[in-house]
């Protein structure tokens, strides 16, 4: 067996057949793949219409006796696989037809490598197209095939997320593998009101590639917009005390002063944002932080462990905050990031605003989400995954876990003023 299709699905009984008829309707041959069908307890028509499809003759439904989440669901569907590579396909959205040969074919051609992503389409929920999609654009994509043992040894998706699983999955990825990019779009991904992840006003989404936009004919529309994202620009940097590679990292000291020092000043110097906080569970950080102008989120100690993912600690510090201010743009700034600059961080917000994205974030050159920076309208915070709509910004940024990264790191001492 070549390729499983993974379709994990929830209540998208409107959308499945569709769904399962793009997978059954591929190129390549039916013995050479499988779709298996996770259904996460559903209490819509879910069942009844996958039972339609089973006379596929590798059609395969996995029922879960209970709600358990995507993350969970769809690790399910890797470890039933029988293929040489898994690819998900989201129940609501549908694929083209030469879908599993050109991406198989591309890691049969590299064996070395983890995964392959290919552009896609927005699609409304009449199937009329919105815009392409470049997979290169969204660092955090879909339409993405892996290598099935490689994607096991790394451990899939981290059962422990209910949400974000993807994210945190390809941020896994980047610190080992590059994914490789295909420019064909052969993934339709689509956009409709019942899905709050894609629910994206389609009168402000730009049809062209990122750096084009018709500002002329919605002047009015794009200057209030403006006007409301600038209003409250908050940074919240995580830095918890706790750190098993680089003992107290946060406050080691990076040309003669503590690392947090450099993103702390960098925010203050944003043309943009209009208050920083730190949060932090660690006495000696706060009272450093508060030294340095920053406000103060003290962190409950169950996110201080090293396996809280930093997206948690991002919303945890938003709730507290909206309590008495209600931000309109968040800036997710990495502590252990001394090479930061201002300047980069006001890029990432004049994007967002500029091209209306979700978020923005900060990538490598080899396009790999670093962490260092990361732009969103307060509402992404609490999406299920990164935004479909979301832009980058490619940075040479540093991002410090251990001694050798330090060495690195102070090669560029003469570029820091």
């Amino acid at each position: 067996m070549l390729v499983s299709i993974i379709i994990a699905n929830y209540n998208y009984g409107k959308y499945l057949g569709r769904c399962i008829r793009s997978c059954m309707n591929q190129s390549l041959s039916e013995r050479d793949y499988e779709i298996i069908l996770v259904d996460d307890f559903s209490n819509d028509n879910s069942i009844k219409i996958a039972n339609e499809y089973s006379k596929f003759i590798n059609f395969k439904i996995i029922k879960n006796a209970k709600n358990l989440g995507v993350a969970i669901s769809a690790n399910k569907g890797f470890k039933a696989a029988k293929g040489k590579f898994v690819v998900r396909v989201d129940s609501d959205d549908y694929v083209t037809r030469e879908f599993l040969n050109i991406l198989s074919y591309y890691l049969l051609e590299y064996p070395e490598i983890l995964s392959v992503s290919c552009d896609y389409y927005l699609v409304d929920e009449k199937e009329k197209k919105i815009r392409k999609v470049s997979s290169k654009e969204n660092p955090v994509s879909c339409g993405i095939m892996y290598n099935k043992t490689k994607l096991l040894k790394l451990g899939a998706y981290n059962k422990t997320f209910k949400h974000r699983e993807e994210e945190e999955l390809r941020i896994r990825i980047g610190k080992k593998y590059e994914t490789h990019h295909l420019n064909i779009p052969l993934y339709r991904y689509r956009m409709h009101a019942s899905n709050k992840t894609k629910d994206i006003d389609y009168q402000t989404v730009y049809k062209d590639k990122i750096g084009f936009l018709n500002f002329s004919s919605n002047y009015k529309k794009i200057k209030s917009r403006e006007k409301k994202l600038k209003k409250n620009i908050i940074a919240i940097i995580p830095a918890r005390g706790g750190s098993k590679r680089l003992k107290n990292k946060n406050m080691l000291k990076i040309w003669g002063k503590p690392m947090i020092y450099w993103t702390i000043n960098e925010a203050k110097k944003s043309s943009y944002i209009k208050n920083v906080y730190v949060s932090s569970e660690n006495t000696k950080i706060i009272n450093y932080a508060k030294n340095c102008g920053a406000k103060i989120i003290k962190r409950k100690k169950s996110l201080s462990g090293d396996k809280v993912f930093k997206m948690s600690v991002i919303a945890d510090a938003i709730k507290k905050i909206s309590k008495y201010s209600k931000p309109s743009l968040v800036l997710s700034l990495q502590a252990n990031s001394p090479n930061i600059s201002h300047r980069d961080i006001d890029k990432a917000i004049e994007q967002l605003i500029k091209f209306n994205r979700n978020e923005i974030i900060s990538v490598d050159e080899n396009y790999n989400q670093n962490g260092a920076i990361r732009a969103m309208k307060a509402s992404s915070v609490f999406q299920k995954s990164l935004s479909t709509d979301c832009g980058f910004i490619v940075t040479n940024i540093a991002d410090i876990h251990t001694s050798s990264d330090i060495k690195k790191l102070k090669k560029m001492i003469n570029n820091r003023q």
